[in-house]
This record gives structure tokens, sequence and C-alpha cells, in this order.
């Protein structure tokens, strides 16, 4: 039984949503109509998941996210809300958010994100992340541009990372122990500006489009 805080500023969906989880046997829901509930309840008594909403007063779940970052980092944590503007998707990706679903999605598909996450997995709607991509494509920020202080190992790993290989995976491809891998992992991600995987795959992701788009424009002129 996983024990669950879902925080939402919405009476009528916080207690369906909580009342259909609760109704599939595997979850203990606790829930929070504020932000400063949410937090007096996650320092009370810490959950296996928070699931937050964004566009609450008060600062909303990047505000929650940020305490439990801070203070509770092992704690997952997933947005559960009805829009995320892209800006807010790479904050909260670089803050390390587990995932990311839409209110709007069929039950079950969220049931089955809350389910990943909780087995140590990421989650993220396709709805969210292709906005995420095109913001970073249209709007590069200077980490974007650091991709020049990789070495060549840390480029390959990038690359791996991106295929969706792990850690372990990764040190057999490139004959290496795993422990050296996380220190490659973790200078790679200082000095591109992220903190998780998902972040990266991400950010990568926007690059390479954007040097798509480049070429194409090229061969048009």
């Amino acid at each position: 039984m996983h024990n669950v805080l879902i925080v939402d500023d919405h009476p009528f969906f916080l207690h369906g949503f909580s009342q259909y989880v609760q109704g599939s046997g595997n979850f203990a829901i606790t829930t929070a109509l504020s932000v400063e509930e949410a937090i007096q309840k996650i320092d009370d008594n810490r959950p296996d998941l928070a699931m937050l909403d964004v566009t609450m007063n008060g600062g909303g779940g990047l505000r929650i996210l940020r305490h439990i970052r801070r203070f509770y980092p092992t704690v997952p944590s997933m947005f559960l809300t009805v829009h995320v503007d892209p800006e807010q998707t790479i904050e909260a990706m670089r803050l390390g958010i587990s995932g990311i679903a839409l209110k709007d999605a069929d039950p079950e598909i969220i049931i089955g994100a809350m389910e990943t996450v909780l087995s140590g997995g990421k989650w993220f709607d396709t709805n969210v992340t292709e906005p995420a991509l095109r913001f970073s494509i249209d709007k590069p920020s200077r980490t974007l541009r650091s991709n020049d202080l990789l070495t060549k190992r840390e480029a390959e790993i990038v690359e791996l990372v991106c295929q969706g290989l792990r850690n372990r995976d990764i040190a057999s491809r490139c004959d290496l122990a795993e422990g050296t891998v996380k220190i490659h992992l973790n200078s790679i991600f200082r000095k591109l500006g992220v903190t998780s995987r998902s972040e990266l795959i991400v950010q990568q992701g926007g690059m390479k489009a954007a040097q798509t788009q480049a070429v194409v424009a090229d061969t048009e002129h």
C-alpha cells in the first residue's frame, strides 16, 4: 500500500479523483487543498508520492516541488494538471520531477503513470513534453550551447542516455565501471545545467531538432 498525497485547489476534482484512486486498492490517499496545507502534511507525514496541481495560489505545484526537493529529495513527485506551460515543464524537470500527467487523460493511464513513478521510473505525457521541446528550440538557453564543453566520452554517454540505456548498460557498452558512468553523468549534468536524465533527453532532443531545421533552411537557399 502506497501513501499518496494529492494536492488540488478544486474540491470536486480532488474528492472524485481521490475516491477513484483509493478504490483501486493499491493506494492510501491524503489530500490537501492549498500549498500551505500540502507542505504541512508533507512535513508531518512524508508520502511515498506527491501529486501536485501546477496552477494554485501561493506558488502552486512548483513551490511544493521546491520544498520537497530541498527537504525530502527521495520523495518522487508528479504534476497532475489541466495545463502546464513549457517554461514550467522545463523548470519542473530541472527540479527533478518524476512525471507530468494531464487531468483529461484516462484515469487508468494516470494510475499507470503513478505506478511507474512509484517503481522508480519516469512518466511524461507527450502533450506536455512536445511543447517544452519546441520552446527549447525557439528559445535556446546558454546551457544548450555548452555541449562544446563535453569530452568525447561524455558525448558518447549522452547519446546512450538518449537511447534509453541505464547506467549498467552504458557501462557494458563503453567498457567502464558503473561507478565511472555515474561520475561522467554528474559532470555532464553540471556542464549542461540539467539535473535529471529526463531533462537531459528533452534538452538534447531540442538541440537535434534545431540542428535539423538549420540544415533544412540551408538546403532551401
